[in-house]
């Protein structure tokens, strides 16, 4: 084949990849997350990290300004679970709905505020994420109920977390 055949037949070929290009489109990245629709199981499951800010304190003499938050999604089951920094704040399912990635779970003893000298029972936390430009944003709190000896606590972080 001489050189001006090879030339042909490589233009002819970049036309058609051209033209493959042109029909098919270009492919959506299968690991960002989508905005307004639940995410898949892959793009969902992993680490996540990121910072928070406070935005509400109540019931203590004072809250961290900020706090840094790591999850772990894992979606090897029928049902997502998330775990917020280690496993003794439990795995609950994390809730698809209205746009919001859910779920709460119970504060672990040494977390929880304590009334009378031990760790209030009803302390619990809770994660509202919503998928915004490959990131989850939204608020992680933490909660007590008033009880006959002590009062209701909580505080609650604006978060954006990225996949690590």
């Amino acid at each position: 084949m001489t050189v001006g055949r090879w030339v042909a037949v490589g233009l002819a070929l970049a036309g058609l990849a051209g033209a493959a290009f042109l029909v098919v489109g270009p492919r959506a990245d299968e690991g960002a997350l989508p905005s307004g629709r639940p995410a898949s199981s892959a793009q969902l499951t992993g680490e996540w990290s990121g910072h928070g800010t406070a935005t509400r304190c109540a019931g203590f003499d004072r809250c961290a300004g900020t706090r840094e938050l790591a999850l772990t999604i894992d979606c090897a089951r029928k049902r997502c679970r998330v775990v917020p920094f280690d496993r003794e704040y439990g795995s609950p399912p994390l809730r698809y709905a209205d746009g919001h990635y859910r779920a709460a779970g119970p504060l672990p003893p040494g977390a929880a505020p304590t009334c009378g000298g031990a760790p209030t029972s009803t302390a619990q936390w809770r994660l509202d994420l919503v998928a915004r430009r490959g990131r989850l944003v939204g608020s992680y709190a933490e909660s007590t109920v008033q009880s006959f000896d002590c009062g209701a606590t909580g505080v609650a972080w604006d978060v954006v977390l990225e996949r690590r």
